[in-house]
This record gives C-alpha cells, structure tokens and sequence, in this order.
C-alpha cells in the first residue's frame, strides 16, 4: 500500500495548512473512471470542496490512478492491491484528518448540497447520520437493481433518529468511528460499525437531504452474480459469530427469503409512492435477484464465505 497525494497549487496549500478539514470522504475504486470520474467532478463542485479533503483508495491503477494524479482539485490516492471492499475503505479512514468523516462507492453521485447538509446534520448529537439514495441509471436491469438493493434509503427516508443506514451514504464523527474502525479492517461492511455505535449508547439519524444517486450500469448476468456473492459474503460475515446450530437454521431458512424480501419491498415501495411503474415492470427481475442472493445466504450460512468478498464490486 502506498500513499500518494497530488501537489496541491499554492492557494490550496494555503488552505491545507489553515487547519483541519472540516469533512473527509473516503472513497474505494474498484471500478472504471466511467463512473468514478463524475463522481469526482460531482464532490469538486460542492461549494465547500475547500475545507474537504477526498482520498481515494485506488486497486485498479493504470489510467485511472494517472487520472487520479493529475486531478484537481487535490486528491488523495492511496495505492492498493485489489483487496474487499471494506478493507480498502480502512485504508483510507486511517488516513482522515476531517472531523466527519464521509463513505462513498466510486459509483455515488452525491446531489448538489450534500457537503453542507452533512455538515448542517452533524450540528446534532448523531454519532452517524446517512442520507437517501436514489437510481441515477436507466433501464430495467438497473432499476431492478436498485429495488433490490437500496429500496429502504430510496427517498423519503426517517427524518431523525434511525437504525438502518446505507453504507454508500453515510458520514460519521470521526471519534466514533475510529473507535470502530477495526471492523472495517476485519472485512466487514458499515452495519456492523452502526451496531457497534448503537451498543455504545450512542444515536445514529437519517435525513433526506444528503442524496447519493447510484450511477453504475448493470448487466443481467454480472449482477445475478455479484449479488450472489454479495449475500454469500455478507451471511458469511454473520455465520462467524453463530452455533453450528444457528448456522444450519439460518441456512436451511434462507429458502423463505425471496418471498419474505420480495413483500418487504413491495409495501416500501407502495408507502413511499415513487416509481411504482418502474417497480411493476421490473419486479421479475427483482425476484430473480432476491432468489439468488438467498441461494448465495444458504452458501454462505452453511459453507461459510469463500473468496466472496474479494470479488464483490
């Protein structure tokens, strides 16, 4: 792992030299620049880029890390082997300075106005404070995936204090998750950091004015294969901690997912009345991803997590 950072120009230095950032957003390039550049171009034109500072753990290299060099404003670039996901997001929250510090995906497009709503919702006593995210792709299979995937922080989420936060757009108080950060080196995604905030007393919020939009493009076969992975991961994260017999159970019960998932999300998305049309159409898909991600849980539950998380993009 090497860290790089881009010569800041002499106005820049000026700033970096005035004192802490204000925020710091980690982000984790596991993908192209065809969707990491306007993620960039979208944080650049936040009007308080200048008391920010954006790292970028990079594990493609090539073009993109010379991208990435050359870019300015000032990045960040801390060069990876391509290791999962949480773990290079660890490399990049060990190097924060900010006293928020923000996760992103190489492919979240924050809405103009993220930054100083992030700012304004720190301004309360939340440890954590995660946004909505809304699907930034058109076509079937992209918005079945994004039904499948972010339809509880699909807008309007719980206004407040709240327990379920999406991990691609979530900023933290950097004390709270420093304390935390570890779970991140173990391989493990945002929600157990949010468990851990909450067993500490501490409150988490969600608002509906810091907005993600997902900007990846997804193809039927890759993506019926990266939420097989991603489930079999993920159930192999919690089979750790489980009794063989818990294990067996949640295994053999992951049969009953697809139905128990498929009508969660259908009452979200009627409660919420957005994009219902879209929904209908796609809700074949929706179901087809489901039934894989609960075959990939039953793989996980009961086998355990494989080389899962390394292929998750």
């Amino acid at each position: 792992m090497t860290l790089t950072t881009t010569a800041p120009d002499p106005l820049e230095q000026e700033e970096l030299l005035a004192g802490i950032p204000d925020l710091s957003v980690v982000i984790a390039a596991v993908n192209g620049w065809d969707v990491l550049e306007p993620t960039l171009k979208a944080l650049d034109a936040q009007p308080e880029r200048r008391c920010m500072e954006v790292i970028v753990v990079d594990s493609v290299g090539g073009i993109i890390r010379e991208r990435l060099l050359a870019h300015r404003p000032r990045l960040e670039v801390i060069e990876a082997e391509r290791l999962p996901i949480p773990k290079l997001r660890h490399l990049g929250v060990r190097q924060t300075r900010g006293k928020l510090v923000a996760i992103l995906e190489d492919h979240g497009q924050v809405a103009p106005g993220w930054a100083r709503s992030v700012l304004e919702a720190h301004q309360g006593p939340w440890a954590a404070v995660g946004g909505a995210v809304e699907n930034g792709k058109r076509g079937l299979v992209n918005w079945a995936v994004f039904f499948c995937e972010y339809t509880p922080y699909m807008a309007p989420v719980a206004e407040g204090e709240a327990t379920d936060l999406p991990g691609n757009n979530i900023t933290y108080k950097r004390p709270h998750l420093m304390r935390h950060a570890r779970i991140l080196a173990q391989g493990k995604w945002e929600s157990w950091i949010n468990d851990s905030l909450r067993a500490d007393g501490v409150r988490l919020a969600s608002t509906n004015s810091v907005v993600v939009h997902h900007i990846k493009s997804f193809r039927l076969g890759y993506f019926v294969v990266q939420r097989f992975h991603f489930a079999r991961s993920y159930a192999g994260m919690r089979r750790s901690s489980q009794s063989v017999l818990k294990r067996l159970v949640y295994g053999v019960g992951s049969a009953v997912l697809p139905a128990l998932l498929m009508a969660r999300v259908t009452r979200t998305v009627l409660k919420k009345r957005r994009h219902l049309g879209w929904f209908l159409v796609t809700s074949p898909l929706v179901g087809l991803f489901f039934s894989v991600g609960a075959f990939g849980e039953m793989i996980g539950y009961l086998f355990g997590p494989g080389l899962s998380l390394e292929k998750v993009e």
